[in-house]
């Protein structure tokens, strides 16, 4: 069966210049135009400034200077023997627009565009042993309402890149930080399932379910588990727990679609499969009614 996967938590996240902050029209308008240097030139007059917000501002502009007109194109291999192209930036220029966006947290620590912009460009520079040290820190050094919902975002878009065995570490960074928020542990569940450790993964979703016992996907997720497990038996129990809680009419067929293919292979149970198939599956997924004819 293949191993594809819903998770508990999807927290968008969209970047352009790195950290940018409501209402700073200046400099990101600039860097918004392409215009390098009169952004260079406006932000470093702010650099000796007195006010922390103003120093915090400079360095996140000049970040953002470091890599404007310095943009790749990088191809990055993947956990399943793929690969990806996507765009990035100059090692250099990285380099330079980290060592500013280092600078801006020591003065603004609880600045949470920092810390997402700082991820951000570790992540699409591939860099993701210094992503992991940056996690830490920001799990560390953040204590505003925004995580770890802000920190999930970056595990979405690992998950999407297929870069599956960083996802598993960038989660038990949060793990350590966050052991009891039910989205932290059900992704941790997830991804070792995706890795194949299903002995390690089932804990973790059993404990997800008893940490958040009406959210669907956490349910369908402990029953995709014992699925895997092959407990027939518990994972019927918990896909059929799992259906009724499913609000989305898209999710609710497509997971009903895995559920019949489920009822077919493993209960044997075709005519019943059929039906289900009929009203949830496309025609070519309707195996169970070919089977019937």
């Amino acid at each position: 069966m293949e191993r594809g996967w819903v998770f508990a938590l999807i927290v968008l996240c969209s970047m352009g210049a790195l950290a940018q902050p409501q209402g700073a029209s200046g400099w990101t308008k600039l860097i918004d135009e392409g215009k390098c240097k009169e952004a260079e030139k406006l932000c470093t007059a702010s650099l000796n400034a007195t006010s922390i917000l103003e120093q915090t501002e400079a360095h996140k502009c000049l970040a953002n200077v470091a890599l404007c007109g310095h943009s790749i194109i990088q191809l990055e291999g993947d956990d399943v023997g793929g690969g990806n192209i996507h765009g990035g930036y100059e090692a250099a220029a990285t380099d330079e627009a980290l060592a500013h966006l280092d600078a801006a947290l020591k003065f603004s620590p609880q600045d949470l565009s920092i810390h997402q912009g700082r991820l951000h460009l570790l992540e699409i520079s591939t860099r993701y042993d210094q992503m992991l040290k940056a996690i830490e820190e920001s799990c560390t050094i953040y204590k505003g309402s925004g995580a770890p919902q802000a920190w999930l975002a970056y595990v979405d878009e690992l998950n999407e890149s297929r870069q599956y065995r960083i996802a598993l570490e960038f989660m038990k960074v949060l793990e350590k930080h966050y052991p009891d928020d039910p989205d932290v542990i059900a992704n941790v569940g997830a991804f070792l399932m995706i890795l194949r450790r299903d002995a390690e993964a089932l804990p973790y979703l059993k404990r997800a379910v008893e940490m958040a016992p009406n959210d669907p996907i956490n349910v369908w997720d402990l029953g995709r588990a014992y699925d895997y497990a092959g407990e027939t038996k518990l994972a019927d129990e918990w896909y059929q727990k799992a259906l009724p809680l499913m609000k989305d009419p898209e999710e609710l067929h497509h997971s009903t679609c895995i559920y019949a293919e489920f009822v077919a292979t493993k209960l044997n149970q075709t005519a019943r499969a059929c039906e289900m198939q009929k009203k949830n599956c496309a025609e070519d997924q309707q195996t169970a009614c070919k089977e019937k004819k």
